[in-house]
């Protein structure tokens, strides 16, 4: 049973991203976030994958690997969840194309897997509330993380995803996955 009609969005964004120096870079794509992540976002509700790569050759990557779904039945249950992505630039696309679909401007959340971030911090609770009443875009870095400068941008960070572990370096995919069960997820209501 799906939770509020919201406007709920994700973003995957490829740049300014950390590497392992502490370097700003940008990211490449990984062909398996495009459906897998849109498998996800689909399952949970966004209304929108955004995948956000300043490169035009990252931009063709995703295009290919999106549009090789298209070509099943419609009825597909994976060509329905591809139908969720779209390819641009950076966040201010994505902040831009969620501002002309809903008539107002998102609220933006970060992730992260660090602790202790100079950010406000918007726990799980407070995070469902705020999706069940007004448009979210929740960004995911990859690489090592998002620069500080997308982390900035954004209004709240939510908690990193833990394992009781000292690794803590999941794939995006299962971050993603993670992340919207705990906001979306018919499971996690009040008890978050």
């Amino acid at each position: 049973m799906a939770r509020g009609k919201s406007a709920f969005y994700i973003a995957l964004l490829h740049f300014p991203m950390r590497n392992r120096r502490g370097e700003i870079v940008s990211t490449a794509l990984t062909s398996m976030d495009v459906p897998d992540i849109a498998r996800t976002a689909r399952t949970y509700g966004a209304k929108r994958y955004f995948i956000a790569t300043p490169l035009p050759s990252q931009q063709h990557i995703a295009t290919v690997l999106r549009d090789f779904w298209f070509s099943e039945d419609p009825s597909s249950t994976r060509r329905q969840a591809m139908e969720l992505v779209h390819i641009c630039a950076n966040l201010g696309d994505c902040y831009e194309e969620i501002e002309r679909l809903e008539g107002k401007p998102p609220l933006v959340l970060g992730t992260s897997a660090r602790d202790g971030l100079p950010y406000p911090l918007v726990d799980w609770p407070e995070a469902r509330r705020l999706i069940a009443e007004r448009p979210v875009l929740v960004c995911f870095g990859t690489g090592y993380g998002m620069a500080d400068e997308l982390l900035q941008a954004c209004e709240g960070v939510l908690p990193p995803v833990k394992g009781g572990t000292e690794y803590n370096h999941l794939s995006v995919r299962a971050a993603v996955a993670i992340v919207l069960d705990r906001l979306k997820g018919v499971n996690h209501g009040r008890h978050g």
